[in-house]
């Protein structure tokens, strides 16, 4: 999943293939997976440069396989009663509304993630998108001129904004945050009893259960201040 701000969106590439069908390396989504998964390592999350000139950063959360994420405002345990300025993106491997045993985790669990980095986002617009999409696919745009309009444009529309393409719904969102720089952290638990919850469970009567049952991953962006007005762009750092 690729974090950035919705003003710098309008950038990205996504996947791109060669004649023989095989997959750019030089494409955005080929840098993104590689950034999360260099050669003597595997990262939850990654910084990675976009645009023409790379003067883009986006965070890049890897998933862990197929499947759809969560995203909510998260309240730091540690701010202010009330505050909504963090939030939080999420994956678990089981239906939604069967048990939020996995968000309960989260909320303990903030202590215990590891640091990232730093990511700010100045519009107060983030989008959250899958990083084999490419800006062009989420409309029919004449110019790229167009394209920045357009995708500016979501960010005046009431939160949250599903990005779809033809055929594939659900493939991003945008969202409302507080301008400002946030810090970046990963979060995961490994469940006792693991990561798929049994067909019968999934189908039948709605259970209580512990919140260690079942393994889930997340990112978190935690509000620390304003951005710096020295500064252009959205910005990164580990």
């Amino acid at each position: 999943m690729l974090v950035c701000d919705l003003e710098d969106f309008s950038d990205w590439g996504g996947a791109a293939y060669g004649a023989d069908y095989k997959l750019d390396p030089a494409c955005d989504h080929a840098r993104a997976w590689s950034a999360v998964h260099p050669d003597d390592d595997d990262l939850e999350a990654a910084f990675v440069r976009f645009g023409d000139h790379e003067e883009h950063v986006g965070l890049v959360w890897e998933m862990d396989g197929d499947g759809a994420a969560e995203v909510a405002h998260a309240r730091s345990r540690r701010g202010a009663a009330g505050g909504d300025d963090n939030f939080l993106i999420m994956r678990s491997w089981i239906p939604a509304g069967r048990t939020d045993a996995p968000r309960r985790h989260a909320v303990r669990a903030e202590s215990e993630e590891r640091a990232v980095g730093q990511l700010t986002v100045r519009s107060g617009r983030v989008v959250v998108v899958a990083t084999g999409v490419d800006a062009d696919e989420t409309g029919s745009y004449a110019t790229p001129q167009e394209r920045e309009a357009s995708i500016r444009a979501l960010g005046r529309l009431n939160p949250p904004v599903q990005l779809n393409l033809d055929g594939q719904l659900g493939l991003g969102t945008v969202l409302w945050v507080k301008p400002g720089t946030y810090r970046v952290t990963c979060g995961w638990h490994e469940g006792k009893r693991g990561r798929y919850m049994p067909e019968e469970e999934m189908y039948g009567p709605l259970q209580s259960y512990a919140d260690e049952d079942w393994s889930c991953r997340w990112v978190r962006f935690t509000w620390t201040g304003e951005p710096d007005p020295s500064e252009a762009g959205s910005t990164g750092s580990v």
